[in-house]
């Protein structure tokens, strides 16, 4: 059990560096557009 306790330890541990590696070495820009609301949705609003 020990064996196979440390296999998946150094399993993890390597997945774990690959995904930082490139994580690291990658950029990712994003743009969140939200139109504003009509203000004839605001008769359907609970809050006041």
């Amino acid at each position: 059990m020990k064996k196979f306790t440390s296999f998946v330890a150094a399993a993890a541990k390597k997945q774990a560096e690959k995904a930082l590696k490139s994580s690291a070495n990658s950029t990712t820009s994003t743009a969140v557009y939200q139109p504003k609301a009509p203000a004839a949705l605001k008769k359907f609003s609970k809050v006041k």
